[in-house]
């Protein structure tokens, strides 16, 4: 219970995994609000500089208008230039224009009182602003106070000092309140915005892959087939394979088996036709490889394939018996061309295997 309770005090009852998950997404954001914050406190010290020339009162403060101006422009330097590559860094520039901004206020505080009131504000809100976990934001203003109350209390005339301490911890607590519900919506947002994109990554991915064999299906064969079609790789080849008895294997022993004389079939391609990514499953027992490498030694991929899909074992089915044919780019001049002939040698393999094996060709 404990637990539960700080959970959703401090973390926006989000889990840390939850909050790695977007991190990048918000880090990004946050990089962008701290250029943003940046130029914008750099036009306000400037302004100041600019009423030290018009304003009397102003000149006691020039030191800390140019201090104040510097740490901006930094800031603004690393969130533009250093950030995008180091995301961790945006904690860190959070913090130092926070307390640029608060040491500035508390020592402006001894001249201009009524003045400050902009600073402190800024101290107090830009916290709140910043997407971040409840922790993170009461962490800092816990570390504003303690700042103030040790730097403002020998600075600062006693008045002034309990003054603006005590709205310094008004405004930090209903500042941490407003945050923590803004947060919360806005990591719902990431989240689901994160679950949103993989779930169109994994539907990507039923679309143009086999569920059962992991294989790319027919949809990514015949949109690799109309993108070959249009410029065919002169070392182009083909090879088109097809499962014996799975038919039969299904009749007589159940679709369990059969998967597994499928799935016996997609391992021992991957296995046989390695540094290939072009296999597909194109039909129940129907397998395509295509080859673009001009130099790939198909002959012994097919060796291979032979020898890995006989001593298969699975569950139910030991050893797998394929049937295969191959068509290259030096026999034929389309892909169209090339398929119809793999397709038509791959039939010849399976007829001779009917011939030699004495079973019905019905029952393939």
């Amino acid at each position: 219970m404990i637990r539960k309770i700080r959970n959703i005090l401090l973390f926006n009852d989000f889990s840390r995994s939850d909050l790695k998950a977007v991190q990048q997404l918000i880090m990004e954001d946050n990089r962008k609000f701290c250029i943003v914050w940046a130029a914008v406190n750099s036009l306000f010290w400037v302004y100041c500089l600019i009423m030290t020339f018009v304003n009397p009162d102003y000149r006691m403060c020039r030191v800390i208008y140019i201090a104040g101006f510097a740490v901006c422009v930094v800031c603004l330097c690393l969130s533009v230039y250093v950030a995008p590559k180091h995301s961790g860094l945006i904690r860190a520039i959070a913090i130092m224009m926070d307390e640029s901004l608060l040491l500035a206020g508390i020592f402006i505080a001894r001249y201009l009182a009524p003045q400050t009131i902009v600073v402190f504000a800024s101290v107090l809100i830009v916290p709140v602003v910043f997407i971040t976990d409840t922790f993170s934001t009461v962490l800092m203003l816990f570390v504003n106070i303690i700042v103030f109350t040790q730097v403002g209390s020998r600075t600062m005339v006693p008045d002034t000092y309990r003054w603006v301490l005590s709205n310094l911890i008004i405004f930090s607590a209903v500042g941490v309140l407003i945050g923590h519900f803004v947060n919360k919506g806005r990591f719902e947002r990431y989240i689901f915005a994160e679950s949103k994109a993989e779930l169109a990554k994994i539907q990507a991915g039923y679309a143009y892959h086999d569920q059962l064999t992991e294989l790319q299906n027919r949809r990514a064969f015949e949109e690799t087939i109309g993108q070959l079609a249009k410029a065919l790789p002169a070392g182009c080849s083909v090879v088109v394979v097809d499962i014996n008895d799975l038919k039969e294997t299904n009749d007589t022993r159940g679709h369990a088996a059969g998967d597994e004389l499928i799935i016996g079939t997609a391992k021992s391609l991957c296995r046989s036709f390695m540094g290939i990514d072009r296999i597909y499953r194109i039909g129940g027992d129907e397998f395509v490889v295509i080859i673009t490498e001009g130099q790939y030694d198909v002959e012994e991929a097919l060796n291979r394939l032979k020898r890995y899909s006989a001593n298969w074992k699975g569950e139910l089915i030991h050893g797998v018996s394929i049937s295969a044919g191959v068509a290259s780019a030096k026999e034929f001049d389309s892909m169209d061309a090339m398929l119809k002939a793999a397709d038509q040698r791959m039939y010849e393999s399976k007829r001779e295997y009917y011939q030699s094996t004495g079973k019905d060709r019905r029952r393939r």
